[in-house]
């Protein structure tokens, strides 16, 4: 297998990433997720190094000792065709999706390499190549298809063929079909000249190979793969395909497709047991956090690298683990699903449910018509300061994550006015400036003797003052942080009268937008109000890299 590859990304550099374990890349759509397995693969099959790669500049082989390789080739030697040529080796595998492969190695050659460490290129491409194995969601569904049984003495042909003779291979295919759809996973060989995959609710009994009548009978109950939903055939294909060979190294893309939330991170958590107890490497691509969290919960190990992709610049940044894990394991970051915006452009994160019920629905109707609007998650903290806890994560993985707290931020003081200001990543050296600021914009509002989020916000300050707090948001605006200047939610377009507080206000007001866009009361968005203000925002998360996120 490798020991790493080197990638490259435009704005962020090169990465060198270890190939040994679990590795899952996540990020928005067309971020080069699927791209880096596909040129990982090449990386074993063209010789010498593959021209026109876009991410992957380099690699170093975790090189094999010389008494692993002669072992490997005396088993070999064993099961040589009679024309292999005297001092040659055949080497071979039987590919899920391809079938057979095979290629003649020079004996003398091979051991010369190995003791040099040199060709790097050669040993990947002619040696660890069989090795390797990529699935993607083209595939799928091809990988549960009937197939020929062929002579049954002499060397497998297909997957299907390796399975039914090898036992071991077979049972732990079944173990893990079972575990996740309660049936039996079968390879039946009744239809004569053809192997196929059947689910029975029955375990088989005695020999299984066998075509006697007790045989005949119970294939005959078994439900064709093909009559099972598109997630039993994903999931059983897949574990099917990996369970068939020995690999070093799986590259899988987008391994959720078809399945269910649940099943996503069972197979995620299956994939990764089996990656760890075989000590190879398993590489995925995924949109899911179920299957995230899957693998997290099999190993503790687990490197997660989110990529990006806009305006022609890439980026890639490596998450550690051990803060992951704190983020999967906190129950405020659970209950708020805060692990999804890894799989997002960016998030915006609020208050309450009422917030993120509003302000979705504003962002809905904004990226109606817009087609290249970011993908954009909301999550609901469960006050203003737990805002902080979860932008400060998400920036440090990458993710562009802003805020919306009601106007009275202000009034936090102390340590909490700093924990804000690290969340969003404002210079150090800024702090004490923006502490004071705050301090004479409080103390500016509570002189008007009126409360600042339910009697106008900004509206209440005398005009140079209110141009001091507009120019003080304008800052924080730059880092993500973006307070209602006109107080809270409920100021929000006034002019619809909507009545109420808090969630029978929200609810009123998501009538009020109405439904129906053919009808006259549909609510557009228009100029001004929480319309630019969110389009604001949309816009800091589009061009986050320049302010108010870690380089």
């Amino acid at each position: 297998m490798l020991r790493n590859v080197e990638l490259d990304f435009s704005e962020t550099g090169r990465m060198s990433l270890s190939m040994k374990g679990i590795t899952v890349f996540v990020g928005p759509n067309n971020s080069g997720k699927s791209l880096v397995l596909r040129e990982i693969e090449k990386l074993f099959e063209v010789h010498p190094f593959p021209a026109g790669l876009h991410i992957v500049r380099d690699y170093e082989v975790d090189w094999p000792d010389r008494p692993s390789v002669e072992k490997r080739l005396a088993a070999l030697k064993r099961q040589q065709p009679l024309t292999t040529p005297v001092g040659h080796v055949m080497i071979n595998r039987v590919h899920p999706g391809r079938g057979r492969e095979a290629g003649q190695l020079d004996v003398k050659q091979i051991l010369s390499i190995i003791d040099q460490k040199t060709e790097k290129n050669w040993i990947a491409t002619q040696y660890l190549k069989y090795g390797i194995l990529r699935l993607d969601g083209r595939s799928r569904f091809d990988l549960t298809n009937d197939m020929g049984g062929g002579d049954i003495t002499a060397d497998p042909q297909n997957m299907l063929m390796h399975l039914f003779k090898n036992d071991k291979a077979r049972m732990k295919v079944r173990d893990f079909v079972y575990d996740a759809f309660n049936l039996y996973f079968v390879v039946d060989p009744t239809n004569l000249g053809n192997l196929r995959i059947k689910l029975s609710d029955k375990k088989p009994t005695g020999d299984e190979q066998s075509l006697n009548e007790k045989a005949r009978e119970f294939y005959t109950a078994s439900t064709h793969i093909k009559e099972s939903s598109d997630g039993v055939q994903a999931f059983t294909g897949i574990i099917t395909a990996i369970l068939s060979g020995e690999y070093h190294t799986i590259l899988i893309d987008e391994p959720e497709a078809f399945l269910h939330p649940p099943l996503a991170r069972k197979l995620g958590k299956n994939l990764a047991s089996l990656a760890a107890s075989g000590g190879g490497s398993l590489v995925a691509s995924t949109h899911s956090a179920d299957f995230l969290m899957g693998c997290v919960q099999a190993s503790k190990s687990v490197r997660v690298v989110r990529l990006e992709y806009s305006k022609g610049k890439s980026r890639a940044r490596a998450i550690d683990p051990a803060e992951l894990g704190s983020l999967l394991t906190r129950p405020l970051m659970r209950s708020a699903n805060v692990i999804s915006g890894l799989f997002h452009d960016g998030v915006i994160v609020l208050e309450s449910d009422n917030d993120r019920a509003f302000y979705s629905e504003v962002y809905h109707r904004l990226a109606e018509k817009k087609s290249n609007y970011p993908a954009i998650l909301f999550i609901n903290a469960q006050n203003k300061q737990t805002i902080r806890d979860i932008i400060g994560p998400l920036r440090r993985f990458g993710v562009p994550a802003a805020a919306i707290p009601d106007v009275d931020i202000v009034k936090d003081g102390g340590k909490t006015w700093s924990d804000w200001m690290n969340a969003a990543h404002i210079p150090v050296a800024l702090h004490m400036g923006y502490g004071q600021t705050r301090g004479s914009i409080k103390a500016a509002f509570e002189a008007t003797g009126k409360d600042m989020k339910t009697q106008g916000g900004t509206e209440l300050l005398d005009p140079a003052e209110k141009a001091a707090a507009n120019k003080f948001f304008d800052d924080l605006n730059a880092y993500g942080i973006f307070p209602v200047r006109g107080g809270e939610l409920e100021g929000w377009l006034s002019r619809l009268n909507v009545p109420g507080k808090k969630t029978d206000w929200t609810v009123a007001m998501l009538e009020r937008l109405g439904s129906d866009p053919s009808k006259p009361t549909y609510v557009k968005p228009g100029r001004g109000d929480v319309w630019t203000f969110l389009e604001d925002i949309v816009d800091w998360i589009r061009n986050s890299s320049r302010l108010g996120m870690p380089s």
